[in-house]
């Protein structure tokens, strides 16, 4: 069986690892254009496509992969399958029409929990005590397509979006090999329906989305620095007489109170925080234009000190 990797990202790059190292090597991978780089001006292609070739597998990168022109290649590749992992834009009917076995899906989240482009930082922000990994028919609704295999997984009391990012296409990569497989032998696996009264979904997330609003509780804070890391990063603003931007790192949730966005204690242990309930310490920031540093450094450095404020939401860029 002849099988085509549409993939581009991180998350992408230990999917088609696992399926090279376990004898599944795709005929032909699909990408994003490579982007120039700022500082130098050259050119870098995406990691998948860095991996394909280093393999010499041939790399299919058309900006925009639903042209015609494009589509016909695809159609001389003459994949059986189409596997899709972190690709980044949305195939057309015509092109889902092209492989006689289909194409499949491998997905950050235990669906139909987290359709959408950003499973990892919802999961998060939302508490949940486990996620996963699903791998699924592609249709062109969004990841609304049967199910043939999931694997769930707890996330960790302190992980962030990195680390849980990282753990999910490692398992996604154990998943996807099973599913392949058993494409490849014939008997693929039995299709789940989505109960689509248990549908949720998670947009594309911005720059609003990132700054801390005090006037939320410290548990919503801390999971929203966790969703952030370890990037773009949370952030507020310190409301002084020349505003100054903050990123934050790294925070833990207090009891105790405080008006919302006004420091309560600044020290060695951190910057404590007012918020809608309970106190979010900060112990790792970075001001702007300088690197990551302990909260008690900060203040060492900035002199901030107790009934000082940050910005609410809306304010922070």
């Amino acid at each position: 069986m002849h099988f085509a990797f549409f993939g581009s990202g991180t998350f992408a790059l230990p999917v088609v690892d696992a399926l090279d190292a376990a004898g599944l090597r795709p005929a032909l991978v699909v990408s994003q254009p490579p982007r120039r780089r700022r500082r130098r001006g050259e050119e870098e292609p995406t990691p998948v496509h860095g991996r394909a070739l280093e393999w010499g597998v041939p790399v299919l990168a058309p900006p925009r992969i639903n042209d015609p022109a494009a589509l016909e290649e695809l159609r001389a590749a003459a994949a059986d399958l189409f596997v899709v992992a972190e690709y980044g834009q949305i195939l057309s009917q015509a092109l889902l029409d092209i492989p006689p076995l289909g194409s499949i899906n491998v997905h950050g989240s235990l669906l139909p929990r987290w359709r959408g482009a950003t499973p990892v930082e919802a999961a998060i922000l939302a508490g949940d005590r486990e996620t996963g990994v699903s791998i699924q028919r592609v249709v062109r609704k969004l990841d609304a397509g049967d199910v043939l295999a999931a694997r769930a997984t707890t996330i960790g009391g302190n992980e962030d979006a990195g680390a849980l990012r990282d753990r999910l296409s490692a398992l996604g990569g154990e998943l996807a090999v099973e599913v392949v497989a058993q494409f490849a032998a014939g008997t693929p696996p039995a299709a789940v329906v989505q109960d689509e009264a248990l549908v949720t979904v998670c947009r594309r997330l911005g720059n609003d989305d990132l700054v801390l609003d005090w006037n939320r509780t410290a548990v919503e804070l801390e999971r929203q620095v966790r969703a952030f890391r370890p990037r773009p990063l949370a952030r507020t603003r310190w409301e002084r007489s020349e505003p100054l931007d903050l990123k934050v790192v790294e925070a833990q949730v207090l009891e105790g109170s405080g008006e919302p966005g006004v420091v309560a204690a600044a020290g060695r242990d951190g910057i404590d925080v007012g918020t809608a309930d309970g106190l979010l310490r900060l112990l790792e920031v970075v001001p702007a234009a300088r690197r990551p540093m302990a909260a008690r450094d900060f203040v060492n450095g900035f002199h901030l000190s107790a009934g000082e404020r940050l910005a609410p939401a809306g304010d922070a860029q």
